[in-house]
């Protein structure tokens, strides 16, 4: 429920767009109202200048305004739509023209403002408007006289009214059509997070593994963000995957010599409680090192320097009991005190897996050779079995690809053996060995 309430990004958006649009409109709005009036004030004012010099002339034929009934009388020509009022200081209407006669304006100066230096519009009670204009001020026996022109306000507020009408029409008609094309952009440049909702979805489902590279800039570093923390889960979840196979790959060697070891009537008690330790204790190894391999992956486990010889001799000692029916010989050629550059448990798991290939395929005998120049180690494992077809040479190091589809088998161990061995940056590849089988050679840097 709280969350069907929450707002959208795109309506927050939305609303202060309008709402900016709106508020911009209205101040524009007031102010082409404010320059319309003024505007009309200043048209009002240019008509009363056009009207200066008749007032001028009267004034000067009625005697530079010595009468005051002379010179108001003056300023009422018939062909004018003013009206002409006189106060005096204390805002008393000494006099009015006939049009303010006929308007009923007696008592209009106690609406005028003291000072009228510019047209300005009076609203005065039970009177229509006007707009009044201080024309001028004279001074007879000590008191200050000002002659006010007024002209209707009826055709100003009537073009204010229909300015009003058409400012509020074409404001609204503006807010529509904004409204509208904010929709339209809003639609259009909100696409995007909705594909990338879409193709989230699509990824949660197992639909996709990655999102596209087509995104906005702006989104380019969230699309990264999330395909490699996808990359990165992807990994581990692989990471795992393998671990579990692999591990299930080597704990089936052990388990089935420890099945040899029990059928072994030549063992003393003492003897064969010792061999099942050491096979429980590799199987202990073979966990934690699969679960460290699934964490830290291949390349996060420590290089060591490892003695090849007692690993050989213990997985001989194993391989001879789980294929005791072959009468099977290892041979191997190196320094007993020769150390490899790699991780104790990878050794293990290399070494396991390639004498058990070879175990398992060879007639009778096997064969370990170690090499040693500038920059690197030649390790060959061979054997006298039936080799590996040239089609399947490469095909042989992915995973689930079985050389001999007639032998049980998951077509794991060599795969793993291909992952260690590039893990240290090295190489592997197999050729015709001269026991007639196969030869599987190994190139792993010193360093």
């Amino acid at each position: 429920m709280k969350r069907f309430f929450q707002p959208r990004l795109r309506q927050r958006v939305l609303i202060t767009s309008v709402a900016i649009i709106a508020l911009v409109t209205s101040a524009l709005a007031a102010v082409i109202n404010k320059l319309y009036s003024q505007s009309y004030m200043a048209s009002y004012s240019s008509e009363l200048v056009a009207q200066m010099p008749m007032v001028v002339a009267q004034l000067n034929r009625a005697g530079l305004i010595k009468d005051v009934d002379k010179w108001i009388d003056s300023l009422d020509p018939s062909d004018t739509d003013y009206i002409a009022v006189v106060c005096d200081q204390s805002d008393k209407t000494t006099w009015v023209s006939n049009q303010s006669s006929k308007a009923n304006l007696h008592d209009v100066c106690r609406y005028l403002p003291e000072n009228i230096s510019t047209p300005t519009l009076i609203k005065m009670k039970n009177h229509q408007d006007y707009i009044a204009y201080n024309l001028t001020r004279n001074q007879e026996d000590g008191t200050i006289y000002q002659l006010v022109v007024l002209r209707s306000a009826d055709a100003y507020e009537y073009s204010l009214s229909q300015l009003h009408k058409r400012t509020a029409f074409y404001l609204g008609l503006f807010v529509l059509i904004a409204v509208a094309f904010l929709i339209a952009a809003f639609h259009w440049g909100f696409q995007p997070l909705r594909k990338l909702a879409s193709q989230l979805d699509q990824m949660t489902e197992a639909k996709r593994e990655k999102l596209d590279d087509d995104y906005p800039m702006e989104l380019q570093e969230v699309t990264m963000a999330v395909n490699r923390l996808s990359r990165i889960s992807n990994d581990q979840q692989g990471r795992y995957r393998h671990a579990m196979d692999d591990l299930a790959h080597s704990l089936k060697t052990r388990l089935a010599a420890t099945n040899a070891l029990l059928d072994d009537s030549s063992l003393d008690r003492r003897e064969l409680n010792q061999r099942i330790m050491e096979q429980i204790s590799q199987m202990d190894d073979l966990v934690q090192y699969q679960l460290k391999r699934a964490m830290v992956g291949q390349q996060g486990l420590q290089k060591s320097n490892v003695e090849l010889k007692p690993i050989v001799v213990s997985l001989n000692r194993m391989l001879n009991k789980i294929y005791a029916d072959k009468y099977a010989t290892l041979h191997y050629h190196f320094d007993d005190d020769l150390k490899l550059p790699i991780n104790k448990d990878d050794l293990m798991e290399l070494f396991g897996n390639m004498l058990e290939n070879s175990f398992r395929f060879c007639i009778s005998q096997v064969k370990l050779s170690v090499t040693e120049n500038s920059d690197s180690f030649i390790i060959i494992i061979e054997d006298d079995g039936p080799g590996v077809k040239p089609s399947l040479r490469e095909a042989i190091f992915q995973r689930g690809v079985r050389a001999d589809q007639l032998n049980p088998g998951q077509g794991i161990g060599l795969s793993v053996c291909n992952e260690i061995i590039d893990s240290y940056q090295g190489k592997i590849h197999v050729e015709d060995s001269e026991l007639e089988g196969a030869a599987f050679i190994i190139e792993l840097p010193r360093s």
